[in-house]
């Protein structure tokens, strides 16, 4: 029995270490397992940390594409308002060059008008000492002019004094007139000197035609000729100044506007 026992212990024993070599196994196998579980469980999330950053990118790659597809369209037009600015200042350039060319051809003419401007300011520079020269001889004139109105005045002078004595003389005859005719009717009332009284009337005659116009001998004396000193009547006077030949119907001497003079005889 002793051996039976034995021998049952014995395999009782083997057993044991067959199941405690089973465990271990066994328990080896699961923590190769739990190795593996865990390993997967990084891999997994390994997986979704990547599946997460692919999202990520994913979304990020739209944006992106949505981000270059707005700056595309941008670009686009820009490149429109670009090309639609460069065909204005095309149009611009081509529109100064014609200005450009206008403003030459203004530019050259202005030289050719500056260039006759010369010329012309030449010639009138010209015109101008001629003018001086002239104007210096006007004023020699003039002052020669002005000595002769100075003689002239001084002639004047002379000639009023002549006429005050004409005048004198004119009340001298008048009065010797008024004489003779109170002596004509003297004479006249006493039927005596018939032959006396016909001489007074000649002499009376004489002396009225001495005080009528040398010309029409019809009107009395009014104007007189500053170059000769002879004396007519406005009339005639005036009839001549307007004929070519102003000359003295006494001595001939030529006159005008200016040279006749009133009197008052």
């Amino acid at each position: 029995d002793a051996s039976k026992l034995a021998e049952v212990l014995k395999s009782k024993h083997e057993e044991g270490e067959a199941y405690l070599s089973e465990i271990e196994t066994i328990g080896q196998a699961y923590e190769d397992m739990q190795t593996q579980n865990q390993q997967l469980l990084r891999q997994i999330t390994e997986r979704d940390d990547y599946n997460i950053k692919l999202v990520l990118e994913g979304v990020q790659a739209r944006q992106l594409q949505d981000s270059l597809c707005l700056e595309k369209l941008n670009k686009e037009r820009e490149l429109q308002l670009a090309n639609a600015s460069l065909n204005y200042y095309e149009l611009k350039g081509a529109r100064l060059g014609d200005q450009l060319k206008l403003c030459s051809e203004q530019v050259q003419k202005l030289a050719e008008d500056r260039s006759q401007t010369s010329s012309a300011l030449e010639s009138t520079q010209k015109r101008l000492l001629d003018v001086r020269r002239d104007s210096q001889r006007l004023r020699e004139s003039l002052s020669k002019s002005l000595s002769k109105v100075e003689k002239i005045r001084m002639t004047v002078a002379e000639l009023q004094i002549e006429l005050v004595n004409e005048r004198f003389s004119k009340k001298r005859v008048e009065e010797d007139f008024d004489s003779v005719t109170r002596k004509a009717n003297h004479f006249d009332e006493h039927s005596q000197g018939s032959s006396m009284l016909e001489k007074l009337q000649k002499e009376a005659k004489e002396y009225r035609d001495i005080l009528k116009c040398g010309i029409c001998h019809e009107r009395p004396k009014e104007v007189v000729i500053t170059k000769c000193y002879h004396l007519f009547c406005g009339t005639c006077v005036q009839k001549i100044l307007e004929t070519r030949h102003r000359k003295c119907r006494t001595c001939a001497a030529s006159f005008g506007p200016n040279d006749v003079k009133p009197v008052y005889i």
